[in-house]
């Protein structure tokens, strides 16, 4: 059913304690950042603006009323209406082969003022995307949240009223489609599921009400099954609140595996520079010394006139790290 929402260069050791200390703080920081989880529940239509306009078929729809014998069937049901946005709709109803079965007024059609014989029209009904019950990913449609009647109708002369919210499960969810279904169910004369959760997943009540004539209002039950086909494809996206957690919990493991592999990898990189530094500071050292030891070589072994071109030689072999 619907509802208002149906459905470079660096530094190595500065650098590496730099980015292992930005690596710590992101892991412990992170975490106590972290925020209660809110579910998620809307209608999705990609590349569909709303409204989106739907129709609504359904079958036989049987109702009973607390304390009294009598049953009201019909025969037939339809509907259309709006998904205003991702959580509300608007809709209407007309029930058709309406009449009394059992009971005191047993065979006496039903039928709403200014209708056809044995034909029950609802007033619009607004209706809420709710979670039934998150844990079990149980989603309905609010019906008629506000509450106050919403149809009104005659068995043999005797005024019928409904009213009060009511709740209509639906389904699939987190999957796209071109029809979904919305179902009524009873126990007896009360309405099941009859409680859902509010936006902070504390539980509320949701009873329809009807009432005979000039008795107080009593509890009802109502039994429909609808399938309804909305003019685009659309999901119904429900994510628990438990789901958002668990791909928190998710990322922020991904991101300190992550955080500890570059802490890792910079570490090892660092090792490296500090290994490099240090080889080429040996080389550094020994080629002063060889150059030192070949100058003077050069000074004691040669005269004065050979001195100069035996000096140029060791420069050249012992003036770079390269050339050892």
């Amino acid at each position: 059913m619907e509802s208002r929402g149906l459905c470079g260069g660096r530094l190595w050791g500065t650098c590496v304690c730099v980015g292992a200390l930005v690596a710590t703080l992101a892991l412990t920081v992170a975490p106590a950042r972290a925020k209660a989880a809110s579910p998620v529940l809307e209608i999705v239509a990609p590349g569909t603006a709303f409204p989106i306009d739907f129709t609504a078929d359904g079958g036989e729809v049987t109702a009973v009323m607390n304390g009294f014998d009598t049953e009201v069937l019909c025969t037939g049901s339809e509907g259309e209406g709006k998904i205003l946005g991702p959580r509300s709709t608007i809709s209407s109803y007309v029930f058709t082969g309406c009449e009394a079965k059992s009971g005191t007024n047993s065979g006496h059609p039903c039928e709403s003022e200014g209708a056809n014989t044995e034909e029950i029209k609802a007033e619009e009904i607004e209706a809420d995307l709710v979670y039934v019950d998150q844990a079990r990913h149980e989603v309905g449609m609010l019906l008629n949240p506000d509450g106050g009647v919403y149809m009104d109708f005659e068995c043999g002369g005797e005024l019928v009223e409904a009213s009060g919210p009511f709740l209509s499960p639906v389904g699939p969810i987190n999957e796209e489609t071109t029809s979904f279904t919305a179902t009524l169910s009873r126990s007896g004369a009360m309405q099941t599921p009859n409680e859902y959760e509010n936006a902070l997943g504390e539980k509320r009540q949701a009873i329809p009400m009807g009432k005979r004539g000039a008795n107080p209002f009593a509890t009802t039950g109502v039994e429909l099954g609808f399938t309804i086909h909305p003019s685009a494809s659309l999901q119904v996206k429900a994510i628990t609140a438990a789901e958002i957690e668990a791909k928190q919990r998710e990322d922020e493991a991904a991101a300190a595996a992550a955080a500890k592999k570059r802490q890792e990898e910079e570490a090892t990189a660092a090792a490296a520079a500090s290994k490099r530094q240090e080889e080429e500071a040996k080389l550094e050292r020994l080629r002063r010394t060889l150059l030192s030891n070949a100058l003077r070589q050069c000074r004691q072994d040669h005269p004065k006139h050979k001195r100069v071109r035996c000096e140029k030689r060791a420069k050249k072999q012992y003036g770079s790290a390269r050339s050892l």
